[in-house]
């Protein structure tokens, strides 16, 4: 099977779970700029913040516990999938946690590397350039091996570094999971790409273009969630792999 094989297999995957995604996806989406709207044009208190990030993260584990459990039983009852979120949000944001203080670690050296090979530059913009992709290279090291860290733990209940720990193993040396990744970098690029196409559209309404940029993120991150999930249940070791949906 080749990554895009896998890629159409999540775009068939996604549609029969749309309706449920959809409104998942929305409620993650709304939250945030529900709290943000309220505060106007102050800054969001760090209580406001915490709301945001746990509810991002709530309805993200949601979407993944349910899209693990129609995968594995058909079954697409929400009220299920709410049961097995409540019991895995804690373990997985646990993981996230100690996901993203791997990649902070990763940016200090890489930042300090970048800095001393720009330091001959002259040329500002250049030299934030280098720097910038400097960073990103241990960056994207880490999330390509860590790629499966968090289904780990939702699927496995292995802790955080043992979900890291697995992640590398089933990742490394697979040539699906690289492609995969791959194309989801591509997918992504493009992503951001009608992103800031979006924002360079001055002559838009803003209440029009932040609708437009709502839509889109409402569409697209629960497909990935989907992609890698299918990419996951495909490559692990130890289990006969699944059948196409």
């Amino acid at each position: 099977m080749t990554a895009v094989e896998v890629f159409k297999q999540s775009f068939a995957f996604y549609s029969r779970l749309f309706n449920k995604l959809i409104w998942l996806s929305i409620a993650s989406s709304l939250a945030p700029l529900l709290v943000i709207s309220s505060s106007g044009t102050e800054q969001p208190s760090g209580l406001a913040l915490f709301f945001i990030a746990s509810t991002s993260m709530f309805f993200s584990v949601y979407m993944m516990s349910l899209i693990h459990q129609f995968s594995t039983n058909q079954d697409d009852s929400l009220s299920e999938a709410f049961s097995l979120t409540l019991k895995k949000v804690l373990p997985v944001t646990l993981t996230g946690l100690v996901f993203g203080l791997l990649i902070m670690l990763a940016i200090f050296p890489g930042a300090i590397v970048g800095s001393i090979l720009a330091s001959g530059i002259e040329n500002e913009y250049l030299k934030n350039v280098l720097v910038a992709i400097v960073i990103a290279i241990p960056i994207s090291l880490i999330m390509y091996r860590c790629f499966f860290a968090a289904y780990f733990t939702l699927v496995d209940g292995l802790s955080p570094m043992e979900a890291l720990k697995a992640s590398n193993q089933q990742v490394k040396g697979n040539k699906l999971i690289f492609r995969g990744f791959m194309l989801l970098s591509a997918v992504t690029a493009l992503y951001v790409m009608c992103l800031v196409i979006f924002n360079m559209m001055i002559a838009v309404n803003p209440v029009a273009l932040s609708f437009l940029e709502f839509i889109l993120n409402a569409l697209v991150m629960p497909f990935f969630s989907v992609f890698i999930y299918r990419l996951f249940a495909l490559t692990k070791p130890g289990e006969s792999q699944e059948q196409e949906e």
